[in-house]
């Protein structure tokens, strides 16, 4: 075990300090998405500093999107959380407190064709997915984390019935054990360029 902590794939990408520290953090203690690392890995070099990024479900990936693009519009249904968050974030940051049955879901209907990256990983996700299609831009696409879930299935069926194709990332993710997938959607041109 003392070998693991020093060297290889968890050291380097900082897996033991999230574990013991209980946040997404990388090893230099900087926050991180809570997604697989081969999806953080994959998306690192292709963000554009001109992105803009809304998010379902705020936490260390808003900190760490806000580093990264221009504008970062978050939704978050847990008030205490938000709360939190909210003395954390920066100026390129929106976040909005919305009640799961007050608007979550469909706060991302009032932005049209504006956003390169939206990420479902809060709650309500199958409809939250539904809701984010007018709010992408014509180069977006969609983050699903825990995508292996079956109950998200019908937010990916509806997702490749609009025609979008899938890209999965299956592998370890901060803080825990557990094996995940995150999953982007994209459609032919696309701001990633997969």
């Amino acid at each position: 075990m003392y070998a693991l902590r020093r060297y290889g794939f968890l050291t380097d990408v900082g897996w033991f300090q999230s574990w013991r520290t209980k946040r997404s953090i990388d090893a230099a203690g900087n926050p991180i998405p809570w997604i697989t690392y081969p999806c953080l890995s994959f998306l690192s070099p292709r963000i554009d500093p001109r992105m803009e990024v809304f998010e379902f479900g705020c936490g260390h990936s808003t900190l760490w999107w806000a580093d990264r693009v221009s504008r970062v519009v978050c939704c978050e249904h847990d008030s205490k959380w938000y709360s939190a968050m909210k003395r954390q974030v920066g100026p390129n940051v929106q976040l909005e407190l919305k009640t799961l049955d007050g608007g979550y879901a469909n706060f991302i209907e009032q932005f049209s064709h504006r956003f390169h990256i939206v990420i479902v990983d809060g709650r309500d996700r199958v409809n939250c997915i539904k809701y984010s299609l007018g709010a992408l831009a014509p180069d977006g696409i969609l983050l699903l984390d825990n995508s292996e879930r079956p109950q998200y299935l019908p937010g990916i069926q509806f997702l490749m019935h609009h025609g979008f194709r899938r890209l999965d990332f299956e592998g370890p993710i901060p803080i825990v054990t557990e094996r995940s997938t995150t999953t982007i959607f994209y459609k032919r041109e696309n701001c990633l360029n997969i």
